[in-house]
């Protein structure tokens, strides 16, 4: 389950950099000044290291869980 939430969040990020790309290219975001665009890229980084450093613990307790009771409960 972690690492097809790595893939889900691998490709959400794919996804919005790709769109971020686009409105930059077209101007629609204004790259000099702090933007509704970089509070959106700062929020979505803190999303994934929440998630990483979170679900890591769930992953490494989740193998210890397994090695202690003879399976994941």
């Amino acid at each position: 389950m972690y690492f097809i939430g790595l893939a889900v969040f691998g490709f959400l990020y794919w996804l919005l950099d790709g769109i971020l790309t686009i409105f930059i290219d077209t101007g629609v975001a204004d790259t000099t000044t702090f933007t509704p665009w970089e509070l959106m890229i700062y929020v979505w980084a803190g999303i994934v290291i929440v998630y990483l450093v979170f679900g890591g613990i769930w992953l490494v307790r989740s193998f210890q869980k397994e090695t202690y009771t003879g399976g994941i409960q």
